[in-house]
């Protein structure tokens, strides 16, 4: 009985493939989920605008101080103003983790390479 003896650079790919498909799977969860975030925000953009409106004709009017139209608007202005700093925070955080993930990606490939050069140099002597 014989067995099939995987090298150590496929096993590296093997494990590297596997990786891929879960981030593709993670980057179809995000896109999902920043798609209903974005209409949330749409919806919420909506109803403080027509809000704002009906408050800016009574201010224009001149039965509302205008600041009430300002705090109106302000929920909406949070909103956004909060929505940037996380984008920002997580794409930041996203890229120093891509940035390590490639490292150690090619420092495995290089180990794995070396490991199978060594193999094949212990199998037939050693080469010069």
């Amino acid at each position: 009985m014989t067995k099939q003896i995987v090298s150590a650079s496929d096993r590296v790919w093997e494990a590297i493939e596997s990786e891929r498909r879960r981030d593709r799977l993670i980057r179809r969860v995000s896109v999902a989920a920043w798609a209903v975030t974005f209409f949330f925000v749409t919806v919420l953009a909506v109803m403080v605008c027509v809000q704002v409106v009906q408050l800016a004709k009574g201010a224009m009017a001149g039965a509302l101080p205008w600041v009430t139209v300002f705090g109106a608007a302000m929920p909406f202005v949070i909103v956004l103003g909060l929505l940037s700093v996380l984008i920002a925070t997580l794409s930041t955080i996203g890229i120093f983790l891509r940035l390590r993930t490639a490292s150690l990606t090619e420092i495995q490939l290089r180990l794995a390479a070396l490991e199978d050069m060594l193999t094949a140099q212990g199998d037939g002597g050693p080469a010069r």
